[in-house]
């Protein structure tokens, strides 16, 4: 009897399969490898801690980047540009920050482990009233384009 039907791997690597057939005149075998692999797949997302904010109050940026894949992703990189009416007080993260005028570059993050999270933070501090917006991009080894996310801040006087 012959069956067809569908297989759903539950981790990477390499499947060796083995078929035997037996009949009174004989056994007959075959082997297949099949190799499973993983995708990597990245969700970034940014929240504003404080907001709305005072002119001359601060706030925080929280950016979490989770890999929901089943591979690694690496060298991921997280760059984040601040709107005119903020300024950069400090950040955290699991790689060192370079701050050149309005923009934050994390040092590459080597390697994000499937279903693992990066936890980034960068403070402002608000410089003039406006309705602004904080934008964060990530790159990596895996990813094609860049992805992009954008949180809303309004400053006031």
């Amino acid at each position: 009897m012959l069956r067809s039907g569908s297989l759903k791997a539950s981790q990477t690597g390499v499947l060796d399969n083995t078929a035997t057939v037996q009949a009174p005149c004989g056994t007959a075998s075959t082997k297949a490898t099949t190799t499973i692999k993983g995708i990597a797949a990245i969700l970034l997302e940014v929240i504003d801690v404080d907001d709305p904010v005072e002119v001359g109050g601060t706030t925080s940026y929280v950016i979490t980047v989770t890999n929901q894949g089943s591979a690694v992703d690496t060298n991921v990189v997280v760059t984040c540009t601040l709107p005119a009416e903020e300024t950069y007080v400090s950040s955290t993260g699991p790689t060192e920050a370079a701050v050149k005028g309005q923009v934050v570059s994390f040092a590459p993050l080597g390697v994000l482990a499937p279903k693992a999270r990066a936890v980034y933070k960068v403070n402002v501090k608000g410089a003039s009233a406006g309705d602004v917006r904080f934008k964060v991009s990530l790159k990596s080894d895996q990813m094609t384009s860049p992805a992009e996310e954008t949180e809303p801040t309004r400053i006031y006087e």
